[in-house]
């Protein structure tokens, strides 16, 4: 699978079958959140398009957050106001996107670990709805993502967009494994995601993103190798982790630890951890691939770890950041600590996860799993 090993799934099914106590109170956050998703959806980008904007019912469209219109004419095209997010823009494609990726994810996550057909079921209906029915499917293509109004229809920035299609993929994973999907469904799902994949290796906008020495290269890299392992692509998987090695990890951490490209911006800390997010998701799929990643170099020996440790002082109080911030800081992608101290051995990393607080949601849930699962095996962390 892409983020969890077929050896840590069926150990964490039979724990929970055990009841073993430390699986307790994330298999109660976990039932609850199934429950939620069980109740919602289906979700589907041809149930609210955009105004005046030309294009396939089935294409995915979203505008960029940080572009606002100009004062006194409707006509003239957007302005740029970075980490101010517009209010009005359009965003229920994106909305949906994430709905059902994390509604995918969970109940798909449930069905297997909880052994509950009716969550598989639901996940089933969903995955048809955004994937196969072909009133109601996506387009396997960002190419009108994030555009700036009165300017473009979608913009090689978009890509960052589909990252939601991890989860997604994590959750199929494991519905794959309950024995509740129908194989020809499967078959049409990857074969979505293979040119899904297409689009991400050979588009101009992804090509475009995939260059953009940033987070948007990082979430290019982590959604190539998710993509590309579901699909059983080997040859864009290794030229995913091989970009990661050669190009996107030396070329944008300095010496110390920090992503001058992030640091630029005005929600700096905010986009650094969301840029690590990016780049320990990549080392996380390639560990599960038998790949190490996480001892990646870049100019003086600097690692992920040095990346994790120039971060971990303002994860922990995020007041302490003195570069711009202009927003709250949200700590829901901490996770990352969480993988990054079992793939590197760190067990302080996993100590600074459990410290901090963070929401009750299926995702940090299965985290929690494969946190508890790691410790029950022996491996120790500093509380």
């Amino acid at each position: 699978m892409t983020l969890v090993s077929d050896a840590e799934a069926e150990a964490l099914h039979s724990a929970i079958v055990r009841k073993e106590a430390w699986t307790l109170d994330s298999v109660r956050h976990l039932r609850a959140d199934a429950e939620r998703h069980a109740r919602e959806g289906p979700w589907s980008v041809t149930t609210e398009r955009p105004q005046a904007i030309a294009m396939d019912i089935h294409d995915y469209y979203s505008e960029a957050p940080y572009w606002w219109p100009q004062d006194g004419d409707p006509k003239a095209p957007y302005v740029r106001r970075d980490g101010q997010t517009n209010p009005n823009r359009f965003v229920a494609n994106k909305n949906a996107l994430v709905a059902m990726s994390d509604a995918v994810f969970t109940l798909g996550t449930a069905a297997y670990l909880l052994d509950e057909p009716r969550y598989a079921q639901r996940a089933v209906r969903d995955i048809n709805t955004w994937f196969i029915n072909p009133k109601s499917r996506m387009n396997p293509h960002l190419d009108h993502s994030q555009a700036i109004r009165n300017f473009n229809n979608g913009r090689g920035a978009g890509m960052v967009d589909g990252r939601a299609f991890i989860r997604a993929i994590q959750g199929m994973e494991f519905l794959a494994q309950t024995g509740n999907w129908d194989p020809k469904e499967q078959a049409a799902v990857k074969k979505w995601f293979q040119d899904y994949l297409h689009w991400l290796t050979t588009s101009d906008y992804a090509n475009n993103d995939k260059r953009a020495g940033n987070n948007h290269a990082s979430w290019w890299s982590a959604q190539t190798a998710a993509v590309a392992t579901f699909v059983e692509d080997d040859a864009q998987q290794k030229a995913a982790f091989n970009y990661y090695r050669d190009r996107i990890f030396p070329r944008q951490i300095k010496p110390d630890g920090s992503a001058p490209r992030e640091e630029a911006r005005t929600r700096s800390l905010w986009y650094s951890a969301f840029n690590l997010e990016a780049l320990t998701t990549t080392c996380r799929i390639a560990q599960i691939s038998g790949v190490d990643l996480w001892t990646a170099r870049a100019k003086g020996g600097t690692t992920l770890a040095t990346v994790v440790e120039y971060l971990e002082p303002y994860l922990s109080d995020p007041k302490k950041w003195t570069k711009e911030q202009i927003t709250d800081f949200s700590n829901d992608g901490l996770y990352f600590l969480a993988y990054a101290g079992i793939g590197m051995k760190k067990p302080e990393y996993i100590a600074l996860y459990r410290k901090l607080e963070r929401p009750e949601n299926a995702w940090l849930g299965l985290t929690d799993l494969i946190v508890g699962r790691y410790e029950a095996a022996g491996h120790q962390t500093r509380h």
